[in-house]
C-alpha cells in the first residue's frame, strides 16, 4: 500500500490522536500485531516513534496495511483515525471491491463465519516466523539442565567448547550464604533432557564439573552475571553433545527478537520465542 507524504502525515496524526502515550501504542502493537515496540522502532518523542514505525518498519515490510486495520480495530472511536481508514483505505479500495481479482481455488463453500469488514480484518496475522529444524536440533545437542541438589537449585548452561559451559552467576551464588565452589563441586550438568513420546523426560547424559579447577571465570550478578565452567573430561566422549555453533564475525542484529533453548523452572528443554528485542551490540 504506497501513502502520499500527504496521507503519511495524516496516518501520523492520526496513530497519534488515538494512541497519546508510547505505552497506549506498544499495547496496541503487542496485543493486535504480536510485535514489541521496543524492537521494531524508537524515536526521541511520540511523533518520532510513531513515523520511524511506520516508515522504516511497516512500508519497507508490507505491513502498513496490518499496521491501519490493527490500529483502527483497536480504537475504531477515535475520529482521525476513522477518517483515515474510510477516506484512505476504503477509497483506494484496498482491502474491498478491489479492481485486482485473484483467482478462485477449491470449491464453493458455505461460509458461516463472520461477515462484518472490520472482523474479516482480523484474520490479517503477523507472517510467523520460520525456524530451520536442522539448526534447533543440533542447538538442542549443546544445552544443559543445571542441578545443585544440595540446594534445590536448577539453571540452563550451554556448551561453547568441548568441555566449557556457560551459564549465569547466579545460579551458583543466589544468596550472600552461597559458596561458589561448593556449589560448583556439588552440580550436575544433564544434557539432552527432552520430552519423550509418551510424556515423560527423557534421561539424558549426566556429568560433574571437573574437581581440581571447575570455574574458570565469571563476573558477578550486579554486573555480567555470568561463569564459565569446566567439565569432567569423559565429556568428550559423548559424540552426541555438540558445542554451540557459533560466527565472532558475525554479530547480534540489533531490534532482533531472541529465541532460547532452556530449561525453564528446571522442566524439560523448551523453546521460547521472546518478543524482547536486542536493543544494543557492544564490541
Amino acid at each position: 500500500m504506497n501513502l502520499s507524504g500527504a496521507e503519511l502525515r495524516k496516518l501520523v496524526n492520526a496513530i497519534i490522536s488515538a494512541y497519546s502515550t508510547k505505552e497506549d501504542l506498544a499495547m496496541m502493537i503487542q496485543f493486535e500485531l504480536g510485535e514489541n515496540l521496543d524492537a521494531i522502532a524508537g524515536g526521541a518523542n511520540l511523533n518520532q516513534l510513531v513515523f520511524n514505525l511506520i516508515t522504516n518498519w511497516a512500508v519497507p515490510r508490507g505491513k502498513i496495511l496490518p499496521l491501519i486495520i490493527a490500529a483502527y480495530k483497536y480504537t475504531p472511536d477515535n475520529p482521525e483515525l476513522k477518517e483515515f481508514y474510510e477516506s484512505v483505505v476504503i477509497k483506494k479500495r484496498f482491502i474491498v471491491d478491489s479492481p485486482v481479482k485473484n483467482p478462485d481455488f477449491g470449491p464453493d463453500i458455505n461460509w458461516r463465519g463472520e461477515t462484518d469488514e472490520i472482523q474479516l480484518q482480523s484474520w490479517l496475522k503477523p507472517e510467523p516466523n520460520l525456524l530451520d529444524v536442522g539448526f534447533l536440533k543440533g542447538a538442542s545437542a549443546s544445552v544443559c539442565r543445571i542441578e545443585i541438589p544440595s540446594r534445590n537449585i536448577m539453571g540452563t548452561g550451554v556448551l561453547i567448547t568441548e568441555n566449557k559451559v556457560l551459564t549465569n552467576y547466579h545460579i551458583f551464588k543466589y544468596n550472600e550464604e552461597d559458596d561458589i565452589k561448593t556449589n560448583a563441586l556439588n552440580a550436575i550438568l544433564k544434557f539432552g533432557c527432552l520430552t519423550s513420546d509418551n510424556g515423560l523426560e527423557t534421561q539424558g547424559k549426566s556429568f560433574q564439573l571437573d574437581r581440581q579447577n571447575p570455574i574458570l571465570c565469571f563476573s558477578k550478578t550486579e554486573d555480567l552475571d555470568y561463569v564459565l565452567l569446566q567439565v569432567e573430561s569423559k565429556i568428550a566422549q559423548a559424540t552426541e553433545i555438540k558445542p554451540a555453533r557459533w560466527d565472532s564475525h558475525k554479530l547480534p542484529i540489533e531490534k532482533k527478537g531472541i529465541i532460547v533453548l532452556q530449561h525453564p523452572e528446571g522442566d524439560s528443554m523448551k523453546l521460547s520465542i521472546s518478543q524482547d528485542g536486542i536493543i544494543g551490540v557492544y564490541k
